[in-house]
């Protein structure tokens, strides 16, 4: 499947990168500033695992340690500074792993620190050289897009680009447990620490046809939400061998995704199995357990995004954003550069206030009183 075209949200914080075949999401692609994954950092050793072969290495920022495999043969001790890579992001309580080690060369600044982000259009790009587009609604992001790629840098005029094509309601959807089938049928994924388990129902209509339906809206839902690890699926029954003939035909669905993954065929209790190797955070992981229940970092950066909204229909006026304090300590903590960027670019003052005892999905935006 060829990707034709990225639509690019930019907001403090946060980048959405919408990639779009003909006009249909394929993928998509979330950056914040507390995304570690490709950044290259002077690390220093605090921590030595010798029965894993492995170091544990600080990065900086307050997270927990990275744990760098095979560190024995760099024969690094307590304190050494080593240059590495993120390989992939905290989660589940353990910190990033690492890769790409090496002790340090020449004069780098003191250990731990930042080396080098990757800018993520320009991976993109690079993944997808057939793009013809890259469309956004913000000028920031335009000027970049026009640096990286000057003849597909597309400035969007008719309202968030994200919002004019469907995707934030896509995006909702995504986080939702459910998914409904062509025909009437309907997928149920659950993740657990352990795996993601698939359940298809026939919604009372014919089984052949609700697995059918089913394949390739699991191998588009394993992309589209990311989904790491291992899966299990289970198929509405069918007669006469129909999980393996089911199982060949995911295995082909699946053949698309650039992110590797492997069926492995059917358990002894009629179970297709496959497992997809992790690349980032998944998308529930990111935004929240569910529409219901964002996580206090996603407020956050919603509620930045809906004060530049809300600005213009208040002209000239300063504005107070009031959030439960969880929110409002992701804002003064992680992503006060962000909060710094929103006040730069409304230029009329903002405060922040923190109501304690608030549910987390509180937000309101009131007029400061001059």
């Amino acid at each position: 499947m060829i990707i034709d075209e990225i639509l690019w949200s930019r907001s403090p914080g946060e980048s959405r990168f919408a990639l779009c075949a003909r006009g249909r999401l394929v993928e998509l692609v979330i950056d914040r500033a507390t995304l570690l994954s490709g950044c290259r950092f002077l690390g220093r050793v605090v921590g030595l695992a010798r029965g894993a072969d492995g170091a544990f290495v600080e990065l900086g920022g307050g997270g927990r340690p990275g744990f760098l495999p095979g560190a024995g043969k760099l024969g690094l001790g307590e304190g050494d500074a080593i240059a590495v890579e993120v390989r992939a992001e905290a989660r589940a309580g353990k910190g990033p792993l690492l890769m790409a080690a090496e002790r340090p060369a020449g004069t780098l600044p003191p250990a731990p620190a930042l080396l080098a982000r990757p800018e993520p259009l320009q991976r993109l790009l690079a993944a997808w050289p057939e793009v013809r587009w890259v469309r956004t609604d913000d000028p920031a992001a335009l000027a970049l897009a026009r640096q990286i790629a000057p003849e597909r840098a597309e400035l969007w005029r008719d309202g968030p680009v994200l919002e004019r094509h469907g995707i934030d309601a896509e995006i909702e959807a995504l986080l939702a447990p459910s998914v409904a089938l062509a025909g009437g049928g309907r997928l149920t994924i659950e993740t657990t620490a352990a795996l993601t388990a698939i359940d298809v129902d026939s919604g009372g209509g014919r089984a052949d046809q609700a697995n059918r339906a089913a394949v390739a809206a699991i191998a588009r839902q394993l992309r589209l939400r990311n989904i790491g690890g291992q899966v299990v699926i289970d198929f509405v029954s069918e007669r006469g061998g129909a999980p393996h003939r089911l199982a060949e035909a995911l295995r082909a669905a699946v053949a698309a995704d650039p992110v590797p993954t492997h069926l492995f065929g059917v358990s002894r209790l009629g179970l297709v199995e496959l497992t997809r190797e992790r690349r980032g955070a998944a998308l529930a992981e990111l935004l929240g357990e569910s529409v219901a229940r964002p996580t206090a970092e996603t407020v956050a950066l919603d509620a930045l995004r809906r004060l530049l909204a809300e600005a213009p229909h208040r002209p000239g006026r300063g504005l107070i954003l009031a959030v439960a304090a969880e929110v409002a300590a992701e804002l003064t903590g992680r992503h006060r550069a962000a909060w710094d960027e929103t006040a730069a670019r409304l230029g009329t003052g903002l405060a922040l206030r923190s109501l304690p005892g608030a549910a987390r999905e509180t937000m309101v935006i009131e007029e400061s009183v001059r």
